[in-house]
């Protein structure tokens, strides 16, 4: 489910709050579910929601647990962290201590998404995916184009079986490839938290990057452009993961963000050269 989220000027930081627990939530299937802090007249819901995938482990904290989409056994952790006006982080954890809110083995990034008054001549709304295989909150106007996304297995965490199949992306990062260097999300494009390194011989937070097949624009017999839709990979470490439901464009095959249909009649968000599976 995409829920394209816009605000209105009365939008409280409460609003705000209780707007994106129950997009996770799946409390949220028409813009009339949405707070009074909510544009309802600009706002828009695309897709179905998956249901049995988040659940909200505390009352206090915005802490949820996420099953994996497809790979059973497999359940991490996320928390959003707001101060006085704005949601200012996310953190990501391969598990949870109930007793104490305490988020164990964790990375976080700081995306500091503000309540921006929606403006139909800019589009500064938040569109927040919601799915089995991804949550992602992709706003421009607050510089944060990040996603939770769900991995696949490799040959590393096959053998390495405590390693997350969960890891946060930078999607504004995206056009470049291979592994980034440096510590933070911005400079690198992704973290996985916690995951077997042969650099270090054992379990640490290992930065990553995108691989993929770029492929260039082609037409076909009628002259329209051909979408080619190729799986995204992430890379650190030595290890290559699939990541669930994101994939690469041709360049320049969309302008921006946009919305679109599949071959498949599946709902899809670009983000520059890359889409990701709404529904």
């Amino acid at each position: 489910m995409l829920v394209r989220y816009r605000l209105n000027s009365t939008c409280t930081l409460q609003n705000f709050k209780d707007d994106i627990n129950n997009i996770i939530l799946g409390n949220v299937s028409t813009v009339s579910n949405l707070s009074s802090g909510a544009d309802q007249t600009n706002s828009v819901v695309y897709g179905t929601y998956t249901s049995s995938i988040y659940t909200r482990v505390n009352g206090s904290s915005y802490t949820y647990s996420k099953a994996h989409n497809n790979i059973a056994g497999y359940t991490h952790y996320f928390r959003l962290t707001f101060d006085s006006t704005k949601l200012t982080t996310i953190s990501l954890a391969s598990s949870y201590t109930s007793g104490t809110d305490t988020l164990v083995n964790s990375a976080s990034v700081i995306v500091n998404i503000q309540r921006f008054t929606f403006n139909s001549a800019i589009q500064n709304g938040i569109d927040i995916i919601v799915s089995g295989k991804m949550l992602a909150f992709i706003a421009p106007q607050s510089g944060a184009m990040i996603g939770l996304v769900d991995l696949g297995h490799s040959g590393t965490t096959r053998t390495y079986n405590n390693s997350m199949l969960m890891m946060l992306q930078d999607f504004s990062n995206v056009p470049n490839w291979g592994i980034y260097a440096g510590t933070s999300l911005e400079n690198t494009g992704g973290i996985i938290p916690y995951t077997y390194s042969y650099d270090t011989g054992g379990y640490a937070t290992v930065t990553t990057g995108l691989g993929g097949v770029n492929t260039p624009r082609r037409t076909n017999s009628t002259g329209a452009s051909v979408i080619f839709e190729n799986p995204l990979f992430s890379i650190g470490g030595g290890a290559t993961n699939l990541m669930y439901g994101c994939f690469r464009l041709p360049r320049f095959t969309f302008n921006g963000i946009q919305i679109y249909k599949d071959s498949s009649n599946f709902y899809r968000l670009t983000v520059f050269d890359n889409t990701l599976l709404v529904d």
